[in-house]
């Protein structure tokens, strides 16, 4: 702040301020606009002209010469005590547990107004965006990096695991402590994550979500699985090679290897088929 302004507090340079900075426009109306307020770190100078085209249209006389007049917007400065009881209240629905540690926020000075911080506005890194509301429309952006947590529990590797790979509950450990409250959240039960057959490879201590996993097939391609088939009274059994993969419930291609014949078929249980007539 240049010592030599004149420091407006509202929307507008008053007859008030103009008055503070040269007592001869004592005659104005101290609540009267003179000119819009600069904004935050703009200063506004009134050139010798100006002030007097402003004396002139007032029916003021100056004294001479004419000095310049520079205005600019009060600030003040954010504190941590002043930013986390906004930032709870912004996750006061969505995360009312939630535990906020103000690592850094904005230094530059802000307008006298209303802090507003919303949960859209905090992303995973911990960055959070919001801004100062003042002047009835007007805001200037200001930012805050915290490090929000709420206390999960969830389901992690114990050992390196490839891609492809079926988990195991020897594999697999639970968790405690304090994450991110927002976003996918990993798996919280070790059952909800056993058996199932890993989309990409895992590390130790890597949490486990659902979209990394996916069920395994109950048969392979190219695997050979038992068929029963069921027509009516009559009830076959016998070997085939399966031609595709399936789920248990799912359809699969068979091909019989004694005549290659191709048909279809249910699957019901690992490397188990069936075919209805």
């Amino acid at each position: 702040m240049f010592a030599s302004c004149h420091v407006v507090a509202g929307a507008n340079i008053t007859g008030g301020d103009l008055t503070s900075a040269n007592a001869a426009f004592a005659s104005l109306d101290a609540a009267g606009a003179i000119a819009p307020s600069p904004i935050p770190g703009v200063i506004r100078t009134f050139r010798a002209e100006e002030i007097a085209r402003i004396a002139r249209h007032n029916n003021i006389t100056l004294p001479l010469p004419i000095a310049e007049i520079c205005f600019e917007r009060a600030t003040g400065t954010l504190t941590a005590e002043m930013l986390l009881p906004v930032l709870h209240a912004a996750l006061s629905e969505a995360a009312p547990n939630a535990q906020i540690q103000i690592l850094d926020f904005s230094r530059t000075g802000v307008p006298v107004g209303t802090l507003i911080f919303t949960r859209s506005g905090l992303s995973e890194s911990g960055l959070w965006r919001g801004h100062v509301a003042y002047d009835q429309s007007r805001s200037a952006a200001i930012w805050v990096k915290a490090r929000v947590t709420v206390e999960r529990t969830w389901v992690e590797v114990s050992q390196p695991m490839p891609a492809g790979a079926v988990a195991d509950t020897s594999q697999l450990a639970l968790r405690t402590g304090p994450r991110f409250p927002f976003g996918p959240a990993p798996l919280d039960s070790i059952d909800s994550a056993a058996g199932s057959k890993l989309l990409r490879a895992l590390h130790p201590g890597e949490p486990i979500f659902a979209a990394m996993l996916t069920k395994p097939h109950a048969i392979e391609s190219g695997e050979t699985v038992h068929v029963t088939v069921v027509a009516g009274a009559a009830h076959l059994e016998f070997d085939a090679v399966a031609q595709t993969s399936a789920h248990i419930g799912e359809h699969v291609l068979i091909r019989n290897p004694e005549n290659s014949r191709v048909f279809q078929a249910t699957a019901e249980d690992k490397g188990k088929v069936t075919v209805t007539r």
